[in-house]
């Protein structure tokens, strides 16, 4: 519940909105009494009256004939203990102080010039109103005596950029820093510029925003380019609480005050909202304010913890009261289906519905305090069911298969004959045929050569059943034909295409349907029966009234009466060969392509993109890059689900689609673990600052050169295997810093 002050604030306070107009706000900050608002940026320096219903300009700084870029805002803030002081950081490393008591228009009290690079943050002390500090992009923190006008410490982070400072709420003494390597460091002022007193690893990259919990003591909130904010409660050593996942990198975060486990947050890209997040739910925000067109650049909280101002890129200036905010949890669709595929089970989540209304006190005597409606987190009732519907996981993934199978280090064709085997002992046999056609598409590929087929002289035998007179006596002109002549007529014989199929003696040594081309022996007789100079048997001399003889009705003798036998002459002739063009090779591809396609439909990608690696290399399937995108995409995801990283890995490698796969989370920020100083390439595990080898073994002592494992806590590792046996029987650091490494 509300106190009455807030109670009558909160109840007639209204969301409102300014419009800058001269360009983008950086941030903003709060006079003492809250009744008044200073926004700045790079071409807006203003000062805003929060009236009931509007804002209401009073005072623009940016003014005057010299305005050079110290009136160029990075960050600005409002003493808490003098209400006419304020401090801004300038974009090219001025911190600016400026005095509101002024009776001219030119507010600038004094400019410290001691930064190199961009200031990102100025922060007063929350109790001595001289001391102010700052820090910068060159790394560095400055701590400036507002009596003197000058930086009396300075703080070195060993890192490239120092994005947020915080003096801590109960220390007057200490504060933190955060960096762009993704360490926290706390410092004390007391010992002057020496090293941080406690520093750890808070986000695996920038840390853009730090706030200390305004009521609950070594809470420290963090926010991060790696879309995280973490609390952590930070004593000797730092502690992670909880962990929240945002949409977007977190540019500013603050605590929500009254409310110990909320807190407000603003995007650095992409989202325009501003977030409230309970702790306990890191995944879905609290509230949700969408005031804004572009991403918020700054939030702060009024003294009631229903209303906060916020600033934009979008120049406007917005004053949200937490009744207008909307609630993501009670969009958030409470029904939820799952289904394990491997166990054959469904898992299913139904919404009951009940009354939004409290129910009544069982013992009314009792007046307990109870919170609103609006401060509860949106809760959803669910009724969780499992069904075993058997196995629903076709045999298109085997493990085995993935472990066995052989993709590179052979030709195609032993390789497909290899995965063939695999899948048959596996009994698989629709995959084992997949591959065993496979092969036999490669076998085709491989042309071999046809012989060269000369044209001959042939002859023919006479046949059998036609009688021939006995041979007459040659002579020396019959039939004789004059070297030139065969020399002419073999010329003319050669230029013919040989015809080999109507040819006597005809071989085919491959088959007609597998091989490029048919290759043919011809058996040819040089010497023997000569081809009759007629082409068919003669008839019987046919005589005048004489009927027709059916030999069919005769009887032998008959027969050899009948026939007057007629003497055929030998004498040679030639056959006229035509080539024919060879039976093109079958196609496979197309068919290959298809039993691919089918198998990956199915749900069998093991297969089509085993296939396709190994045919890869010599043969480009007609399959569209999205399409093998896809698959690979499909078959790595299984791969890792079964933990087989080196199979894995060869896909990523050999398939050509998913290269970059292969370059992603690869690269590790190494710093030393005794002084944070980030480790270059150039030094190896050498630290410069420390003289020493970073990779040193907390147990034994000694430089590891092999693996090593470490903690992210506080930053101390050393060989596996000697880890492996310290934690067996301890939880703290070998090196005695004093963390819980293992818990």
């Amino acid at each position: 519940m509300m106190s009455r002050g807030e109670g009558g604030s909160y109840a007639t306070a209204r969301s409102m909105s300014f419009n800058l107009q001269d360009g983008p706000a950086n941030a903003l900050a709060l006079s003492k009494d809250n009744s008044h608002v200073v926004v700045a940026g790079r071409n807006v320096f203003k000062i805003l009256a929060i009236e009931e219903d509007c804002f209401v300009e009073k005072v623009n700084l940016r003014v005057g004939k010299n305005l050079n870029l110290n009136y160029s805002c990075n960050d600005v803030v409002w003493s808490i203990l003098d209400e006419n002081l304020i401090a801004t950081g300038a974009t090219n490393g001025a911190v600016v102080l400026w005095n509101l008591s002024k009776i001219t228009r030119a507010k600038q009290e004094h400019v410290f010039a001691d930064h190199q690079r961009t200031v990102h943050k100025v922060v007063f002390h929350p109790t001595d109103p001289f001391m102010l500090l700052s820090g910068s992009q060159d790394g560095t923190v400055k701590c400036f005596d507002l009596r003197v006008r000058e930086a009396k410490l300075t703080f070195k982070s060993n890192s490239e950029s120092v994005r947020d400072v915080q003096f801590l709420p109960k220390n007057n003494f200490s504060f933190t820093s955060v960096s762009e390597n993704g360490s926290v460091q706390l410092w004390d002022v007391r010992k002057g510029g020496e090293r941080p007193f406690l520093t750890f690893t808070a986000h695996s990259g920038p840390v853009f925003s730090c706030d200390w919990h305004p009521d609950l003591p070594n809470t420290l909130a963090t926010g991060g380019r790696d879309r995280a904010i973490k609390v952590w409660t930070v004593t000797n050593v730092a502690t992670l609480d909880h962990s929240i996942a945002t949409v977007a990198s977190v540019g500013r975060i603050k605590w929500r005050p009254s409310r110990k486990n909320h807190i407000g947050s603003t995007s650095l890209v992409v989202d325009a909202s501003v977030c409230v997040w309970d702790v306990r739910r890191p995944f879905v925000p609290f509230a949700a304010f969408e005031k804004h067109k572009d991403v918020a650049t700054g939030i702060i909280w009024k003294n009631s913890p229903h209303i906060f101002l916020s600033t934009s890129k979008d120049c406007t200036v917005w004053q949200h009261v937490f009744k207008d905010a909307t609630r993501p949890a009670s969009k958030a669709m409470p029904q939820a289906l799952a289904v394990n595929v491997r166990r054959g089970e469904i898992a299913q989540a139904v919404t009951t519905y009940q009354s939004d209304s409290a129910a009544p006190p069982r013992f009314p005597i009792f007046n307990r305090k109870t919170a609103s409606l609006d401060e509860q987190f949106h809760m959803a009732r669910s009724l969780f069911f499992t069904f075993e519907a058997g196995r629903l996981l076709r045999d298109g993934f085997r493990v085995e298969c993935a472990e066995r199978y052989t993709l590179i280090g052979k030709s195609p064709q032993e390789l497909c004959d290899i995965n063939a085997k695999i899948a048959l002992s596996l009994n698989m046999k629709s995959v084992a045929l997949v591959w065993e056609i496979t092969k036999l598409f490669l076998n085709t590929r491989i042309t071999e050569p046809v012989p060269h087929i000369e044209t001959t002289k042939v002859t023919v035998p006479t046949p059998n059943h036609v009688s021939q007179a006995p041979p007459k006596p040659k002579e020396d002109n019959e039939d004789h034909i004059s070297d030139d002549d065969q020399n002419h007529s073999s010329s003319e014989l050669e230029s013919q295409d040989v015809l080999g199929e109507i040819a006597s003696g005809l071989h085919m040594t491959q088959n007609l349907f597998m091989s490029a081309g048919p290759t043919y022996e011809f058996q040819i007789n040089q010497e023997g029966p000569v081809l009759p100079a007629e082409a068919f048997q003669h008839r019987h001399e046919i005589r005048e009234g004489s009927p027709p003889l059916h030999l069919e009705d005769c009887s032998p003798r008959d027969v050899d009466e009948a026939i007057e036998t007629v003497a055929v002459e030998n004498r040679t002739s030639y056959l006229k060969f035509k080539f024919v063009d060879p039976v093109p090779a079958f196609e496979f591809s197309e068919s290959i392509t298809k039993a691919l396609q089918f198998h990956a439909k199915e749900g069998d990608v093991q297969t089509a993109v085993c296939v396709w690696l190994v045919l890869a290399p010599v043969v480009k399937l007609p399959i569209e890059r999205r399409v093998l995108e896809a698959w690979c995409y499909a078959y790595i995801e299984l791969l890792q689900r079964n933990r087989l990283y080196a199979q894995a890995a060869v896909v990523i490698k050999h398939c050509g689609v998913l290269g970059h796969l292969s370059q992603e989370s690869t690269s590790y920020l190494i710093c030393c673990g005794k002084c944070g100083k980030p480790l270059t390439q150039k030094a190896g595990n050498f630290c410069d600052k420390c003289r020493k080898a970073v990779a040193r073994c907390g147990v034994c002592h000694m430089t590891v050169t092999g693996l090593m494992s470490w903690c992210q806590g506080c930053g101390h590792g050393g060989h596996i295997e000697h880890l492996r046996k310290w934690f067996s029987g301890h939880k703290e650091c070998p090196v005695g810093c004093g963390h819980v490494c293992h818990s």
